[in-house]
């Protein structure tokens, strides 16, 4: 029997344009979906940005000169105050196809294991130490499986 898709998270896009390559909209709402773990309605935003756009995030936040595949921006106050809105995700699609080519990975596992990797960290994984990148790895592993894809850390 197939798990129920978590509908308690409200996604909303910004600047989302249907390009060739990008899934649509319906999938990474259903991928981020799958990966909220809590049980409370709740929201997210994700934003797909330019490899400029993310040029600059990436230099003004991680002081690093290229481009990420994707940034999580967790709302600092949603434990305080107990918010409804986990946070930001920002996806460079560019980068996220780029990558799919040059590793030959599926466009949409590549994108659906973005997707669920940035949920995490606005749900409190990180991959910081090796405890804890080993039980947010093996999390991605089992919510990748649960829609229909492998494991995205062993590729051909």
């Amino acid at each position: 029997m197939k798990k129920e898709i978590n509908k308690s998270l409200s996604v909303k896009f910004i600047d989302y344009e249907v390009r060739n390559g990008y899934p649509s909209e319906h999938k990474i709402r259903k991928w981020a979906r799958e990966a909220y773990l809590g049980q409370n309605q709740n929201s997210v935003n994700i934003k797909l940005a330019s490899v400029s756009e993310m040029k600059s995030l990436s230099m003004k936040f991680f002081n690093k000169k290229n481009p990420c595949n994707v940034l999580s921006f967790p709302d600092v106050l949603t434990r305080l105050n107990h918010s409804h809105f986990l946070g930001d995700i920002i996806i460079c699609g560019e980068v996220v196809n780029r990558e799919s080519k040059k590793y030959n990975i599926d466009s949409d596992k590549r994108w659906a294991h973005m997707v669920i990797h940035s949920m995490l960290h606005l749900q409190g994984y990180d991959h910081m130490l090796k405890k804890s990148k080993q039980v947010m790895e093996r999390k991605e592993i089992d919510l990748m499986k649960r829609i229909g894809f492998s494991n995205p850390y062993y590729e051909n």
